[in-house]
């Protein structure tokens, strides 16, 4: 069952967490509204594609480049964020888990490289 209805759908949805990243790295959202307002988006819409049908694989292919930097949100930033204070503890780090400032790091890097 598709999640969009359709192709304009998704692409307003890329665009709405465009600005949440954009805001979040800005320092004009913080870390914590953020993650509210993001609902973790790359699963919430399966952007992965196991909840589609054929015409929607094929919109999620097409616009690959646009929702890949999605999943590295997803997977690469916020799977590993945990509170700050544990960000701090040695076996976090070791683990690594990272708190709300390396994320936004994180998140103002993935946005400067998928600007180039």
């Amino acid at each position: 069952m598709p999640i969009f209805a359709s192709e304009a759908e998704l692409l307003e949805a890329i665009k709405f967490h465009d600005q949440l990243l954009e805001s979040v790295a800005a320092g004009e959202l913080s870390f914590d509204d953020f993650c509210e307002k993001c609902h973790d988006f790359y699963a919430f819409y399966a952007l992965d594609g196991h909840e589609s049908d054929e015409d929607e694989l094929a919109l999620i292919e097409r616009h690959h480049v646009l929702i890949e930097p999605r999943r590295v949100v997803a997977e690469d930033i916020l799977s590993l964020v945990c509170s700050d204070e544990d960000a701090e503890r040695e076996i976090y780090k070791q683990a690594g888990r990272i708190g709300s400032v390396e994320a936004i790091r994180r998140i103002r890097a993935l946005l400067t490289r998928t600007e180039q």
